[in-house]
């Protein structure tokens, strides 16, 4: 059984890390080569709810994990570092998309969604470091 969460785990973080990159590449990609007006740029998904939702799933279950990681001290530490640097790259990421593309977004959706990834990318990196901190104070 030990051996399936541990398989499961790595499996939500290779998910997780998916996702996150093709959400920031599908942005860069939107930053870098649609600069022309008869230039489309590319979705996330056909419909803001869908991946507002998707987003907010995500970050749910994230947490949910994060706030329940089991495993020795050394072991959740590791864990924690982990996830809060990859929470961490992203969160800066969709805040430097957002921040550079302030001007030319004409889709509000999607300053939306990627106001919603950059708070919940923030809120995932402060409780990886609180979860880092907490498991470091009982190791002593």
């Amino acid at each position: 059984m030990k051996w399936f969460m541990i398989i499961a785990e790595w499996l939500l973080f290779l998910y997780v890390l998916i996702c996150l990159l093709s959400f920031n590449i599908i942005h860069l990609g939107n930053l870098l080569y649609v600069d022309m007006p008869h230039e489309e740029a590319m979705a996330v998904t056909t419909s803001f709810a869908q991946t507002s939702l998707f987003i907010i799933g995500i970050g749910v279950v994230c947490f949910l994990y994060m706030k329940y990681l089991w495993g020795s001290n050394a072991y959740k530490k590791s864990k924690a570092v982990i996830w809060g640097s990859l929470f961490a790259c992203h969160a800066l990421a969709s805040g430097f998309y957002l921040f550079m593309r302030y001007g030319l977004i004409w889709n509000q959706h999607e300053a939306m969604e990627l106001l919603l990834s950059t708070l919940i990318s923030f809120i995932l990196t402060i409780q990886a470091v609180m979860k880092y901190y907490v498991c470091k104070r009982t190791e002593t």
